[in-house]
């Protein structure tokens, strides 16, 4: 496992935020665990030349403790609240990384009202960074890391819960690999292919039908561009954003959206569950939502946040990828995304079309981008899922049975 350890540092350092121009780095950690590896991360940097380097602990049990025991009208700015930090990494240009992790459920207990205040307080002090982050003007990136109760959450009644999730997480990463750097340039060149060719269909719309009931005709932006996770920063410095990442993504016309669609996978949003829902969406926006598991989180989600009513991204994935072949549901998007075709919730990619990066907010909105303060993935795959796209040269079925079919 130190040896993992140390090939998992190495992936995110050198590929993932690529060190070429940012000098600085700040590391942002889930839980007070999760200190020991930030600073094994630290020292590495150091021996690289990057000696800015600041840790924040935003630890997820003394939230909910805070969370617990304030009344709503007490939940005030303070240390648990501010993200400022994230701000200030963002304007020098910095390297972001965010360690995650998650206990499933962990704030089920938690009034709404009092998440959303959370949520509010923590907007607030970072504007910068939540208006660049999609645009890629700073290098960027988020990778997983185990806890005991989350591993216990997926293997049940197992002694080796957690050196299992940790080897499953390594494995999804590709650090079990003998050159887990070459490895993830393999996969990105095989990616490439599906990218291109998405890229070169001239699509303009994009029709997706299931078995769970999903029946949604999706329109693309005129000038759309698909990505995957070979992406570069505004410097031209390449990064991967996610670790791990197997989806090809653009953004939606969030305009001309309509029909339903069904989650196929549980939804954690701040660690609070919603499951088997649906959205009723008409001219783009979500009319009307139902979850049997957290109908008032997604209420909250959708109608308490800016934007929210409209989805901001749409994302591929095989069926046959290798996180859905492990069979099993983790319980955060890092990982349940990118094992499934999804949508987000909220705010698009401004480099989901051509020279979005370039363009004025107003702008991205005239050409069918939506704005929001949130981006929460949401995923629709099935193993029997079609897509049926509509391109100049006619109707082509780009997925069948959950997988590409082009």
């Amino acid at each position: 496992m130190e040896e993992l350890e140390s090939k998992y540092i190495d992936l995110i350092l050198n590929r993932c935020l690529n060190f070429e121009q940012a000098k600085s780095l700040m590391i942002n950690c889930d839980f007070k665990e999760h200190i020991t590896f930030a600073e094994k991360v630290k020292k590495r940097a150091n021996e690289m030349g990057i000696y800015d380097v600041c840790i924040n602990v935003a630890d997820l049990d003394e939230i909910h403790d805070y969370l617990k025991n304030t009344k709503l009208e007490d939940i005030k700015p303070n240390y648990l609240t501010d993200r400022t930090n994230w701000n200030d990494y963002a304007k020098k240009g910095a390297s972001l990384l965010f360690l995650n992790s998650t206990v499933p459920g962990l704030m089920n207990d938690i009034e709404e009202e009092k998440m959303q205040r959370l949520v509010e307080e923590r907007q607030k002090t970072t504007e910068y960074y939540r208006g660049n982050v999609r645009k890629y003007t700073f290098p960027w990136c988020i990778v997983a890391l185990p806890n005991e109760r989350w591993a216990k959450q997926i293997f049940k009644d197992d002694k080796n819960a957690y050196e299992k999730l940790y080897l499953s997480i390594m494995k999804m990463c590709m650090v079990d690999k003998n050159d887990p750097i070459k490895a993830w340039q393999e996969h990105i060149n095989m990616n490439n292919y599906y990218k291109n060719l998405l890229n070169s269909l001239n699509i303009k719309t994009m029709h997706y039908k299931n078995s769970l009931g999903t029946d949604l005709e999706v329109a693309l932006p005129k000038d759309y561009v698909w990505l995957n996770l070979d992406k570069k920063d505004a410097k031209g410095n390449q990064m991967i954003a996610n670790m791990p990442s197997y989806e090809i993504f653009t953004a939606p016309d969030y305009r001309k959206i309509n029909g339903i669609v069904y989650s196929s996978r549980p939804l954690y949003y701040n660690d609070t569950l919603i499951n088997d829902f649906y959205l009723k969406i008409i001219d783009g926006q979500i009319v009307s939502c139902y979850a049997k598991e957290g109908q008032k989180t997604l209420e909250t989600l959708i109608y308490k946040n800016e934007g929210a009513q409209y989805l901001g991204e749409i994302a591929l994935v095989p069926y046959n990828s290798s996180i859905s072949n492990t069979n099993l549901v983790f319980n955060e998007t890092l990982f349940d995304e990118n094992a499934s075709c999804h949508f987000a919730i909220g705010a698009a990619s401004p480099v989901g079309i051509k020279n979005g990066r370039n363009l004025s907010q107003v702008e991205l909105k005239e050409n069918g981008l939506n704005s929001s303060n949130v981006h929460v993935d949401f995923m629709v795959g099935t193993k029997d899922l079609e897509i049926e796209a509509t391109t100049d040269k006619g109707k082509i079925l780009i997925f069948k049975n959950g997988n590409f079919n082009i």
